[in-house]
């Protein structure tokens, strides 16, 4: 049966190396990759910050261009669909995993130490996906 595995694109490189395992692993076992970026109006002290939405979306639709098309082009023959979503990066994603065989998302870390530790998102993902979530390192 084939697997359906979703991936979460924030534009980072570990992002893009998380993508990368997910074309990699599909491209073994057959199925299909979601890449999904999640983008929100960010709201700091109960205001919203002074960018339109659409200019966040835009954004974000760039993020996520800039991590799939370079996959897309390694992995010709790996079905890769980028889904951009406005909402709370851990809320959908999770709501996404419930259709998921896979979940797969970058570790995000800065510095000798805090390399080493699983970024927040990925962490919420451990703990509340409905199915088996890969970190990428």
């Amino acid at each position: 049966m084939p697997k359906t595995v979703v991936v979460g694109i924030d534009g980072s490189d570990e992002s893009a190396r998380a993508l990368r395992w997910a074309a990699d692993y599909v491209r073994e076992v057959g199925g299909l990759v979601h890449a999904i970026t999640v983008w929100h109006q960010p709201v700091q002290f109960g205001y919203r910050l002074h960018v339109s939405d659409g200019d966040l979306e835009q954004q974000a639709r760039s993020s996520l261009t800039k991590v799939v098309e370079p996959v897309k082009a390694e992995y010709p023959d790996v079905d890769i669909r980028p889904r951009l979503i406005r909402g709370h990066v851990v809320d959908e994603l999770v709501g996404l995993s419930m259709q998921a065989d896979l979940m797969v998302a970058g570790n995000k870390g800065h510095g000798a130490f805090t390399g080493m530790m699983v970024g927040s998102v990925a962490l919420k993902l451990v703990h509340h996906a409905r199915c088996p979530v890969t970190i990428v390192r």
